[in-house]
């Protein structure tokens, strides 16, 4: 009797200590949810991406500058690093035209490294996004991590060791990184994992904040890039050695961030391409999930695509149109303009938007009405950048900052956007619309690069700098009809209804 007493006790025993282990880690979970969130990640990625395209921008310029002033007559370079900016160009080359072609050398291969990166992004977005409605979102997150690192590599070694053909080692860092998945599967996915753990009442105001970790990648970017550069002679090696310790910091938050879709939201029906296949259906199937909400879908990604093309089109030319004239500001005061704005940003998204969300605006009509208001923002903003002149700094300053409530738009599309399609259809959904953003990207590095020139007579020909916000400001005004199109009451996607039905909060998790 004794043994067998002896033998409940053990069993009692290992049963109580189970169940503690079993609390403990429910606990852990719980917290690791809260504590590991998605904009954290995507704030290290993004100031990875954003730091390394500024500084290979800027490193560009620079570099076509000097080997052009060692190509000139009579000219003696100075005992000192200096950053070369356009008066100084033309004064020492004794000619406008000079500062007109080395733009044009860095523009086009600028131009080659973002089309490269971001047509490659966008093909394979198409493949990863779906692919994570499948297998899950961190396995997806951490091939793009691994191609953006190895192109920063790339860049590094380019940087530090001066590498003959770096045209080439740019390029190829840049195929890579794009093949790997790039920005638009990390956008994509990250989003669809905002979605994957938020409901639909509280989505648009999380998609805001997942959206503001890009403003705060940018800030930190700025600091690191333009501080140094204009402080240290133009010397690169300082912001590329950040970029590289950024890296297994951006690994070690990945390898802590909790995976947001569980094995039983995943997509199971059918096999291999088959399953693939089905995300890309929503676009080209209507039966799927009904004509009413499949135009509004595509409606939408034009919005999106449109919008993008916008940002990143300013974006690829902004820091040349204030660095050279009518401006011709120091790297310390753009890098001064770039923290401002991105912090701007921030309050936008965090801040602006959810007291606009508490507005007594009718939920069918919130969303499209934001998005409206963000793009009368950007028209008027745009307009008064195109028309500022030299001396006129609190006017740009005044223009970016305002113009910032244009980002409102992104994450009030991608509500609606997700609410029209099923949450198995979330990554590859919203991956797509990144990889068509991509697509409209590269474009619009293409055409704003080709238009941008420095504000100069030449051969009696006046280039305006200006005329890129004038066009922009076109682009915005012509998403009105659009936008107009989704005021009207939206039924629920067949998930969201049996989410209301239910209010299921352990199949549906709660906001991070």
């Amino acid at each position: 009797m004794e043994g067998k007493g002896s033998l409940v006790s053990s069993d009692t025993v290992k049963l109580a200590l189970s169940d503690k282990q079993g609390d403990a880690m429910a606990t852990w979970t719980k917290w690791r949810g809260r504590l590991f969130i998605i904009e954290i990640y995507m704030s290290l990625f993004i100031l990875q991406f954003l730091t390394s395209s500024q500084l290979i921008q800027q490193n560009i310029f620079q570099k076509f500058a000097r080997e052009t002033l060692s190509e000139t007559h009579n000219y003696t370079a100075p005992n000192h690093s200096i950053c070369l900016k356009q008066d100084y160009i033309v004064s020492a080359t004794g000619n406008n035209d000079s500062i007109i072609e080395i733009q044009k050398r860095a523009n086009n291969l600028a131009m080659y490294l973002e089309v490269i990166g971001l047509c490659a992004s966008g093909v394979m977005a198409l493949f990863y996004g779906s692919l994570s409605d499948i297998i899950g979102r961190k396995p997806i997150l951490t091939v793009a991590l691994i191609g953006m690192t190895i192109m920063c590599a790339i860049q590094f070694a380019v940087i530090e060791f001066d590498l003959n053909n770096y045209s080439i080692w740019l390029i190829v860092a840049a195929g890579i990184n794009g093949f790997l998945g790039g920005t638009a599967t990390m956008l994509g996915v990250s989003f669809a994992s905002v979605s994957d753990v938020t409901s639909r009442k509280w989505r648009t105001l999380r998609l805001g904040t997942t959206e503001s970790s890009i403003g705060f990648g940018k800030a930190a970017s700025y600091t690191v890039v333009y501080y140094w550069i204009n402080s240290n002679g133009c010397d690169f090696k300082g912001p590329a050695y950040t970029l590289i310790g950024i890296v297994p910091l951006t690994f070690i938050y990945l390898i802590l961030l909790p995976e947001s879709l569980p094995p039983k939201e995943r997509r199971q029906n059918g096999g291999g391409f088959k399953k693939i296949a089905n995300g890309i259906k929503v676009f080209i199937d209507p039966s799927r999930t009904g004509l009413s909400k499949w135009w509004r879908v595509w409606d939408c990604v034009a919005i999106i695509s449109i919008e993008c093309l916008c940002v990143i089109g300013v974006y690829q030319v902004i820091n040349y149109f204030l660095h050279n004239e009518p401006l011709q500001w120091s790297y310390e005061l753009i890098g001064i303009y770039g923290v401002v704005t991105a912090l701007s940003t921030v309050v936008t998204l965090v801040i602006v938007l959810p007291l606009m969300i508490a507005l007594p605006i009718p939920r069918q009509y919130m969303n499209p009405s934001f998005i409206l208001l963000a793009s009368v923002i950007a028209v008027v903003t745009n307009i008064m950048m195109a028309t500022v002149k030299h001396g006129q700094d609190w006017e740009m300053f005044l223009a970016g900052t305002v113009q910032t409530l244009q980002m409102i738009a992104f994450p009030s599309v991608r509500a609606i956007l997700s609410g029209l399609v099923d949450a198995e259809d979330y990554g590859a959904v919203l991956s797509i619309t990144a990889s068509i953003q991509m697509f409209g990207s590269a474009g619009s590095t293409v055409l704003f690069n080709e238009i941008y020139r420095p504000e100069a007579e030449v051969n009696g020909h006046h280039y305006n700098a200006g005329i890129i916000f004038w066009i922009t400001a076109g682009f915005w005004a012509s998403l009105i009809p659009l936008i107009l199109l989704l005021f009207k009451k939206q039924g629920e996607t067949k998930t969201e209804s049996v989410k209301l039905l239910t209010g299921s909060q352990d199949q549906y998790h709660t906001i991070q």
